[in-house]
This record gives C-alpha cells, sequence and structure tokens, in this order.
C-alpha cells in the first residue's frame, strides 16, 4: 500500500509539471513518445531508480518550458523580468498584470486612494483568477438546490 501511495505521490507532482496534451505535437507518435517519457520518469522516481539524474531532468523541463512561455524575458522597454519562483509542489507563479509598487525595503505601498479601474482591467484580473461565468452560475444553482434540500 505504501509504494502505491508513493507512486501517486511521484504521479501527481510529475503530471503537474509535464502537461502537454495531443494538440501540442505534430503527430500521434510525438505525443506517446512523450508520454512514455513521463511514464519513465514516475517509474524511477518510484523505483528509486536514477533519482539525481530525474530529477535535474525534471528542473531543466520546468526551466525550457518556462523560458518556452516567455515569462523569464523582460518587456522590449527595459523593465526587469519577472523570474516565477517554483513552490513545493513545482507550481509556477502566474506573471503579476502590472508592476506593483514597493518602497525600498519591498514591503507594499498602499493603493492610491480614489483610483479606479475600468471594466478592462477587471476583466483582466477575473480571467487572470480563473473566474468565468459557468463559475458563477454553477455556484448559484448550487446554492439554490442545496438550500432546498436542507433537513
Amino acid at each position: 500500500m505504501e509504494d502505491v501511495n508513493k507512486e501517486m505521490e511521484h504521479r501527481r507532482r510529475i503530471m503537474g509539471i509535464y502537461k502537454k496534451t495531443m494538440q501540442d505535437f505534430d503527430s500521434k507518435e510525438d505525443y506517446d513518445m512523450y508520454l512514455e517519457a513521463v511514464e519513465d520518469i514516475v517509474y524511477k522516481l518510484t523505483s528509486n531508480t536514477d533519482v539525481a539524474d530525474v530529477e535535474q531532468q525534471v528542473q531543466d523541463y520546468i526551466r525550457q518550458e518556462a523560458a518556452l512561455a516567455g515569462v523569464a524575458a523582460g518587456p522590449a522597454g527595459g523593465a526587469p523580468a519577472y523570474v516565477p519562483q517554483a513552490v513545493a509542489t513545482q507550481v509556477l507563479q502566474p506573471a503579476p498584470l502590472h508592476p506593483v509598487q514597493q518602497d525600498a525595503e519591498g514591503r507594499l505601498l498602499p493603493v492610491q486612494p480614489g483610483a479606479t479601474m475600468d471594466r478592462q482591467k477587471w476583466q483582466l484580473m477575473a480571467k487572470a483568477s480563473g473566474w468565468t461565468q459557468e463559475l458563477a452560475t454553477q455556484r448559484m444553482l448550487h446554492d439554490a438546490f442545496t438550500t432546498i434540500f436542507v433537513f
């Protein structure tokens, strides 16, 4: 049972990193080779075979995907590049929508009173946080029907 839990932990972590789908590949054979490589990684981690090499391979893949996504490249204006921080689950933080105002010691400055946001900024924030209209509809239906069946 412990082996199954160990494999599930490794599989969950690796599948959170290797997220490509069939649409990301030119052919089914390429996609199958990708899936086979992912399964090899999970197997090696589970069986404690070449763990250091596999972890290095995973870290290289994370850096390569971040570079392809452009999160480490700075904009043309010369502003500093956003470098994502990897957390314990190996999930990269999303890039902020706009620069955050900080003082000299790195503390956040308060939002200016009277500052307004237009509709486009609100929509960008909602989309970046994962909000959709379907989410609001599902929540409304859930709340409505759970109140009916209260005993």
